[in-house]
């Protein structure tokens, strides 16, 4: 079959008509339907013919179907069932594209994706994110048992901008570093407003964050690790000493016993420290 005529934008056009299928702003549901435009981001993300890729949101299903022509198979998460009809039209006799209908935050990851691509098997993410759960799932999907190759979506500039923050910046938090720590990220471009059916009132930015080959970092306990970047940046306007009493109940010569073993500060707040202050302090907190 030729899938050039119609288009997978055509097809997602009328199928969305065809169903009467309405946008839930709730949802996040901003659909990228340009074959054009997904086209040039799919470029930019350098999928190739071995790939695995894990959507989030596949929206109508015109990214999902060009990745399926360039991926060796695409596994899609949607959480909208009234999406289904839409999606089996647009997908249809592309065999290597599947679409489970599950909520991404609470969906068996490791399960799934062994299903789909064999267990252990590399994989990658590339989505148009619901903007909504772009942190929550980013740090799902960082600090999984099976985390992906990279990371490519479609966030917020402000989220953006946040993600590729440095230490002591107002931006830096507890995302920005735990990310940090999965991967290297950069933007590969901005992405107007006119872009998206409906737009949004926001500039998005399709960025894209590669695991690190060799970890820059490396804490004795990577879940304790986890848990201290998020204390530290728990409560910014206080020192990491006190934060550390509230989220690991020390008493105060505890903590101080561990900033001045990681050979920090006594006075600092988390949000000044570099991952590897943060990792001293880890390692000093388990001992």
């Amino acid at each position: 079959m030729d899938y050039q005529t119609p288009s997978i934008e055509l097809r997602a056009r009328v199928a969305l008509e065809k169903y009467r299928f309405h946008k839930t702003h709730s949802l996040g549901q901003n659909f990228l339907l340009s074959e054009a435009l997904i086209g040039g981001l799919l470029d930019a993300a350098a999928l190739s013919p071995e790939d695995n890729v894990l959507e989030i949101g596949p929206g109508a299903g015109v990214m999902t179907g060009l990745m399926a022509r360039r991926a060796a198979r695409v596994l899609s998460l949607e959480l909208d069932r009234g999406l289904e009809p839409v999606l089996a039209q647009v997908l249809e006799g592309l065999d290597n594209a599947r679409v489970v209908y599950q909520d991404a935050m609470k969906a068996d990851l490791k399960a799934l994706t062994g299903a789909a691509f064999g267990e252990g098997a590399p994989y990658r993410v590339v989505a148009n994110l619901p903007y909504y759960i772009t942190a929550d799932i980013l740090l799902r999907l960082t600090g999984a048992d099976c985390p992906p190759d990279s990371v490519t979506i479609m966030v917020q500039k402000e989220a953006a901008e946040r993600i590729m923050s440095a230490p002591g910046s107002k931006q830096w938090c507890a995302m920005a570093a735990e990310l940090q720590y999965y991967g290297e990220a950069r933007v590969l471009c901005e992405v107007g407003p006119e872009a998206f059916d409906p737009p949004p009132h926001v500039t998005s930015c399709f960025m894209r964050i590669d695991r690190h080959g060799t970890p820059i970092v490396s804490p004795a306990d990577e879940r304790l690790f986890r848990r201290l970047i998020r204390a530290a940046f728990a409560m910014r306007r206080k020192t990491l000493s006190n934060n550390l009493k509230a989220a690991f109940g020390l008493d105060a010569e505890r903590a101080q016993a561990v900033l001045q073993a990681a050979g920090v500060d006594a006075r600092v707040r988390g949000e000044e420290l570099t991952l590897q202050e943060l990792c001293r302090v880890c390692d000093a907190l388990r001992a």
